[in-house]
């Protein structure tokens, strides 16, 4: 459990739990300022926990949660009828379910093993012990230890009493939609582990089985439907598990803007595998010059999506690199594409600068929002994408520079 949590921590990206459409349902206008309140219970920064919260022990966390709720209720009574009282007690008590199971799942987690942790990943990946590594460095992440039975009584109380469809919560409080989406994962990982072939790469694929299986008709499993089958679109590979997602959806759908969103989503599939003229951008280097992707024409381009949160995005520079020095004077330019934040583009250029990155920096004009990510249904990185001379697609999703399968992709390509 705590290796798995710890990889989808290092991994998991920026993207909203939940898509939504412009005109989107969904709201969280219940309790206000939860976590400024919750900041005086337990060590939190600007909404993140500190490293120290996640040592203290179990019984500790959980007084302090009940406190909490307690503390609460003054804001909850703002609420203008019972009706709504109610549904405010339920958003923050949904809101402290998730801080005892982020607590329980790192339980443990030490910021000297963690950033050991991931210089391990960002610079050792080409190591051929990289596995046994990455092993240990784990272990040596976390200083303390839950016993099965005390992590079984976490999840219990965090996953006791599941309510699942309601609709009037749903909508109003993100704490629950969060609540739900971990129950949902907590489900995939145990009760339906072994439901595909495709392990992590078809984890979207458990996840609206599970949906289907254990949400009750109706509004909230309308919305995780989308959800999980925007997911299946954008992230699973297998071509043949998009097209029947796809065709589940628009057969069952009757939200309008729903459906508009997944045949968008779908058409840039198509678009993708059907070595169409890619999308542009025209978006500033570090030095503030601009590049649009159709000034590259003439040549391959080979775009490296990615951040400097990021991680896994990191461990692919050096391969990167390597790529690059191996490629000068072929016919291929390598563009970065930064999905950063504008507010932090000084950090950006830093990065780039500081570590001498080479090839086309670029930043995106509204990272995950920008147009050209958008059209290539992005909302996981590291993410590359392969152009011909010609403008058109090679490959929406393209070999990473640590696969060898690129070299001989370009070797094709190029000599």
């Amino acid at each position: 459990m705590k290796a798995l949590i710890t990889s989808v921590m290092m991994m998991t990206l920026t993207f909203q739990g939940f898509a939504q459409t412009g005109k989107t349902e969904l709201t969280d206008d219940l309790v206000a300022n939860k976590d400024k309140a919750l900041g005086r219970f337990v060590p939190l920064h600007n909404g993140t926990y500190l490293y120290k919260f996640y040592v203290i022990p179990v019984p500790e966390v959980e007084q302090k949660l009940k406190e909490y709720r307690k503390a609460m209720e003054p804001e909850i009574a703002k609420q203008k009828t019972p009706a709504l009282q109610a549904l405010a007690r339920k958003d923050v008590d949904f809101h402290a379910r998730k801080v005892m199971s982020w607590h329980g799942g790192l339980y443990g987690m030490d910021s000297v093993g963690m950033a050991n942790l991931e210089h391990v990943m960002t610079t050792k990946k080409g190591d051929p012990n990289f596995t046994t590594l990455i092993a240990e460095a784990q272990k040596k992440a976390f200083v303390k230890t839950l016993s099965p039975d005390e992590r079984k009584a976490v999840m219990d109380k965090v996953y006791g009493d599941a309510e699942l469809d309601n609709e009037a919560l749903f909508k109003r409080s993100a704490a629950y939609r969060t609540w739900l989406g971990d129950y949902i994962t907590y489900l995939r990982n145990f009760k339906y582990r072994q439901d595909t072939t495709m392990g992590w790469a078809g984890m979207p694929i458990v996840k609206l089985k599970v949906v289907k299986a254990e949400i009750p008709a109706g509004f909230v499993q309308d919305q995780l439907n989308y959800q999980y089958t925007t997911e299946i679109l954008k992230m699973v590979k297998d071509s043949a598990a998009k097209e029947s997602a796809y065709r589940s959806f628009m057969s069952s759908s009757k939200n309008a803007a729903h459906r508009k969103e997944i045949e968008t989503i779908y058409a840039n599939y198509k678009m993708m595998a059907g070595n169409a003229l890619s999308p542009d951008f025209d978006y500033a280097d570090v030095d503030g010059k601009r590049v649009s992707l159709k000034s590259l024409r003439g040549k391959y381009v080979y775009i490296d999506v990615w951040a400097t949160w990021c991680a896994p995005c990191k461990a692919e520079i050096p391969f990167l690199q390597k790529v690059e020095h191996d490629y000068a004077g072929k016919n291929i330019e390598f563009v970065s594409l930064s999905v950063d934040r504008l507010a932090d583009k000084s950090k950006w250029v830093s990065y780039v600068k500081d570590n001498k990155l080479g090839g086309i920096q670029v930043m995106a004009d509204k990272d995950f929002s920008s147009d050209f990510i958008k059209k290539y249904n992005i909302n996981s990185i590291p993410r590359f994408i392969l152009i011909d001379p010609a403008g058109k697609i090679v490959a929406g999703d393209a070999y990473r520079p640590s696969d060898p399968l690129l070299r001989s992709q370009l070797d094709k390509l190029l000599n």
